[in-house]
């Protein structure tokens, strides 16, 4: 090779190293350009600072601030007073380690306000070998508004769930995962979740849980989630009533992925419920036996005054015949009352105060030498206050006829040990009878044969018996319902079939006892030629009242409905008007008012088998109740013409 060529060739070299030059200069260029424009494009502020700590380049500067204010300056001089120290800790740390640390400080926003940052620092070395390093601060003032904002939310969420007491639960199809929160886990009485089987297994009421398969098939099969109530039973054997509730999560193909949802606990709504619906339908039964016992009462009032006419004139031989039929329509005249009691439609007397301890350890002592010997019986009262306002007939008629279902359950049974255990205690206070203050709590409690679910829900309906044809009317627990109802009080039931009965009595407790005045002595028979008008509208009983009382000496007139009554008024006087309170046509009141005017001097009885109100009977002279025997229609007229 020539000098020429060798010339040539290291002038091109020489190019090609120029070339080489430019190209690096432009990229120098162009990577330094996209950096900067990087560097101000980022949410946050990059500080570049050396081994010394002192700032040599700032991607962004707050208002007030120059370029040549900051590099070259200490960068902890930008740091506040009282992070400086955990700043400096921070950084020396990084440079030590060649790790990132990190730290929280506030500063001055870009629009002058103070903000939150979040200060990353990382090693930076330089050319020259020494160690510097980069603050990038990223403004986490929006995100700690948003934490702040979340946090409040959830606790809401939480005060809301706790409030109401829905617990939430997950379950993955796929893997099978099921979460609980804590909600959830109070509502079951369980720490560990269940997926579906284990829940239709271990959780579920048995006779509820094909109701649940099924909704559980029906979520699955057609993506939507129906509300189902149904009962579980906790770990300790409580039964308690939930509704569930949730939403099935499918992917893009419409298969179900995961069920959301929760669980509510509804017992005590579903025991409201329960009550209402109770309430109703014993209104209802009411009503139907209120009328039933009118009826009654109106076909007692003609057999009963017959029997008691007719033992007077037939053969001494015949007359065991008439005793026993006397005898069996007074046992149909208590059972009448009975239902009237059951019906609301008894007179109520105004009742005395009587001691519920005290009348609860007579009754199990006289039950205690007529039960069975081999029955335990055992009361225990409490030492404090135990009086209820109620009259001391009606209390017993309610202990006797718990203890008697009592004894025929636990003999029913066939125990080794039949128990009959009877207390009553105090409570000042007692969410059932809210608003009633201090009441009266009465328990009867067996291990006797227990009741089924279906007989529990027809206990107190009048005639309902679970024993066997020939063992009882049916009207214990009916007419113990009416009378505690009529207290201001309620009878509650609890029965598990083949375990036993607890029958508990709430009553509201009384206040000291008042001292009664000693009623007056009856007066002396009247006149046996008074006069009398008897209105009623059933022709039988106007026949043998009629009868009755003519037979005893009275005068009598009869009318079968209101307008001969009034017509019979204006042209003859009358002492005593006996009248049926049921009369149809004009109401009482004003029938009472026409009959007052036609004969001032006259007394008014209502003759009626149904309740009387304190208003009516300020109306009238006196009630007398149906049925009635002759001997007590004659006293009570005596009382009226004396």
């Amino acid at each position: 090779m020539d000098a020429t060529e060798v010339a040539a060739l290291r002038a091109e070299v020489e190019r090609l190293h120029q070339r080489v030059a430019e190209l690096e200069q432009r990229s120098s260029h162009d990577l330094a350009t996209f950096f900067a424009s990087l560097l101000q494009a980022l949410p946050a502020v990059v500080v570049w600072f050396d081994s010394e700590l002192k700032i040599r380049f700032v991607s962004h500067l707050v208002p007030g601030l120059r370029e040549e204010d900051v590099v070259g300056k200490p960068a902890l001089d930008f740091i506040t007073a009282e992070d400086r120290e955990r700043a400096l800790a921070t950084t020396r740390q990084a440079l030590r380690t060649g790790e990132t640390g990190s730290y929280e400080t506030t500063g001055p926003g870009p629009h002058g306000q103070l903000r939150r940052y979040r200060v990353f620092v990382t090693p930076a070395p330089s050319s020259d070998g020494s160690v510097g390093g980069c603050f990038v601060a990223l403004d986490i003032s929006r995100l700690i508004e948003q934490e702040r904002a979340l946090a409040e939310v959830e606790q809401k969420l939480r005060i809301a769930l706790s409030s109401t007491g829905v617990g939430l639960w997950t379950w993955d199809i796929a893997s099978g995962e099921v979460l609980w929160d804590d909600g959830m886990r109070r509502v079951m009485g369980r720490t560990e979740p269940l997926d579906l089987p284990a829940y239709l297994e271990h959780a579920a009421h048995p006779d509820d849980r094909e109701a649940i398969r099924l909704s559980g098939e029906h979520a699955v099969a057609s993506g939507r989630f129906e509300p189902v109530t149904h009962r579980i039973v906790r770990p300790d054997g409580e039964v308690r009533w939930v509704l569930a509730m949730g939403e099935v999560q499918c992917d893009p193909s419409g298969r179900p992925l995961r069920f959301m949802g929760g669980n509510l606990d509804i017992t005590a709504q579903r025991d409201l419920e329960e009550q209402l619906r109770l309430a109703h339908k014993m209104e209802a039964v009411g009503r139907l036996t209120a009328g039933v016992a009118h009826n009654f009462n109106n076909m007692l009032m003609v057999v009963m005054p017959s029997l008691d006419l007719l033992r007077r004139v037939v053969p001494e031989s015949h007359a065991a015949l008439l005793d026993h039929a006397a005898g069996a329509s007074e046992r149909a005249a208590d059972m009448v009352r009975k239902l009237m009691t059951f019906a609301g439609q008894r007179r109520r007397v105004d009742p005395g105060i009587c001691d519920a301890g005290d009348l609860a350890m007579r009754i199990t002592s006289m039950c205690e030498r007529t039960f069975d010997r081999h029955i335990a019986l055992t009361c225990e009262t409490a030492d404090s206050e135990l009086r209820v306002r109620a009259d001391e007939g009606d209390l017993e008629q309610v202990v006797m006829n718990l203890l008697l279902n009592a004894r025929d359950a636990v003999l029913d049974a066939n125990r080794e040990h039949p128990r009959i255990e009877t207390w009553v205690r105090r409570h000042e206070d007692d969410p059932r009878l809210p608003g009633a203050g201090p009441i009266v709590v009465i328990v009867v409690k067996d291990n006797g044969s227990g009741m089924s679910e279906q007989a529990k829900s027809h206990a107190f309906e009048p005639f309902f018996t679970s024993k066997d044809v020939g063992r009882g009317t049916g009207l214990g627990l009916a007419t113990s319902y009416a009378i505690a109802r009529d207290l201001g009080g309620l009878i509650e039931l609890e029965s598990t079939l083949g375990v036993g009965t607890t029958v508990t009595v709430l009553l509201p407790a009384s206040g000291p006892v008042l001292r009664q005045l000693p009623s007056d002595p009856l007066p002396p028979p009247a006149p046996a030629n008074a006069s009398v008008l008897v209105i009623d509208d059933e022709p039988l009983i106007l026949r043998l009242v009629a009868q009755a009382l003519t037979d005893l000496g009275y005068r009598v007139q009869t009318a079968g409905d209101d307008s001969t009554a009034l017509a019979l008024l204006e042209r003859e006087r009358v002492d005593v008007i006996l009248l049926d309170r049921s009369m149809p046509g004009t109401p009482g009141t004003a029938l009472l008012a026409s009959l007052r005017a036609l004969a001032p001097s006259a007394k008014i009885a209502y003759f009626t088998g149904q309740e009387v109100s304190p208003e009516e009977l300020a109306e009238v002279d006196r009630v007398i109740q149906k049925p009635v025997r002759v001997t007590e229609l004659a006293r009570a007229l005596a009382e009226l013409s004396g």
